[in-house]
């Protein structure tokens, strides 16, 4: 009997993708991912190539779906949402934490790009204030 392979998901983030594979594998799910290394290597290509795709086989694709809907706590976004810490300007709890809104590189690493022709390198990470636009640590 000839089983496909299929894309199960596509991520933006091949970690993601590597804790997913795992967490399929850990239910004795066989699976592998695809355009990992390129889109690690160079994270421009992440729409040229449709992001890093899971592939399984098309019979598990039901189980997977089963695998993955018991447990949806798995948020891994860069930004980080707490309502225990307030601003200091005007003590509201409306912040975030993220990439900073004001004087995100400093001026060697901002040098340093230039000189190289590549992105930079470095993006500072600071706590956003949404109702005074303020950026603080």
């Amino acid at each position: 009997m000839e089983d496909r392979i299929v894309t199960f998901e596509s991520y933006n983030d091949p970690m993601l993708a590597e804790i997913i594979k795992g967490r399929l594998e850990a239910n004795g799910i066989d699976c592998y991912i695809a355009d990992n290394n390129t889109i690690g290597m160079n994270p421009l290509y992440t729409q040229a190539l449709g992001g890093v795709k899971l592939k399984i086989f098309e019979h598990d694709f039901k189980t997977c779906q089963l695998i993955l809907a018991q447990n949806e706590d798995l948020a891994l976004d860069e930004v980080v949402d707490n309502e225990e810490t307030p601003c200091p300007y005007c003590q509201s709890t409306n912040v975030r934490y993220g990439a900073a809104t004001i004087q995100r590189t400093n001026w060697f690493g901002a040098i340093v790009s230039f000189l190289t022709v590549t992105y930079p390198f470095y993006a500072r990470k600071a706590w956003h204030c949404f109702n005074c636009g303020k950026d603080f640590n």
